[in-house]
């Protein structure tokens, strides 16, 4: 602080009892740094939380139409290692029992390969299935937590901007109604003045 606030603010200083504070402009230099305050620790959760919703979005959209999203998880799906090893021992043993049986190559040895292979292939089709499912919805669930995060950073940030519109609208009226109340002393002191001279030169 200069010499010149130090004095200006002081007792000694002769204008000091005609001088008026502006507690509205003083409150508003701390109010108005509030809302970039509370913008650089929410905007990132705010911002997240937007592009989480407009995941969501997409995602839930998918599931409207439910076949096509299985048939989208399913693209990529090939026989497992431990699937094609099991079916390959499979067909090894089937082939050493119908051989021994003498009915290698027949409608019966193939019907029976082909119904064995075929529940390996189910089994391990719904096991990636299950498991593409449990990947995703641990996805939903992450974008679900920010798209959560997101909107509460939005709602404390609502509430700061908010309180601090109500906090200078309630400076302004304090300010107004002493500065009238100023007017009116003022008005009443020369009233009183004027009063006085005039039964003075009665």
């Amino acid at each position: 602080m200069s010499f010149w606030d130090s004095f200006k603010n002081s007792p000694v200083n002769p204008l000091y009892m005609y001088q008026r504070d502006d507690p509205q402009a003083d409150a508003n230099k701390y109010l108005n740094q509030i809302p970039d305050i509370g913008k650089q620790y929410f905007n990132p959760f705010i911002e997240r939380g937007k592009a989480a919703g407009d995941t969501l979005e997409g995602q839930y959209g998918k599931l409207l139409n439910p076949s096509s999203f299985i048939d989208d998880l399913m693209k990529n799906y090939s026989l497992s290692k431990g699937a094609t090893y099991e079916r390959d021992q499979l067909g090894k043993g089937i082939g050493a029992t119908a051989a021994a049986g003498g009915f290698a190559g027949t409608p019966e040895h193939q019907r029976e390969y082909g119904e064995m292979a075929d529940n390996i292939m189910s089994r391990d089709m719904q096991q990636y299935l299950q498991n593409a499912l449990g990947v995703y919805n641990t996805g939903l669930s992450g974008e679900q937590g920010f798209y959560g995060t997101g909107f509460d950073a939005s709602s404390a940030l609502a509430d700061i901007l908010g309180g601090q519109k109500s906090s200078q609208a309630g400076l302004a009226f304090q300010a107004g109604t002493q500065r009238n109340t100023d007017r009116q002393a003022l008005f009443n002191a020369i009233a009183k003045i004027f009063a006085q001279g005039a039964g003075a030169g009665a």
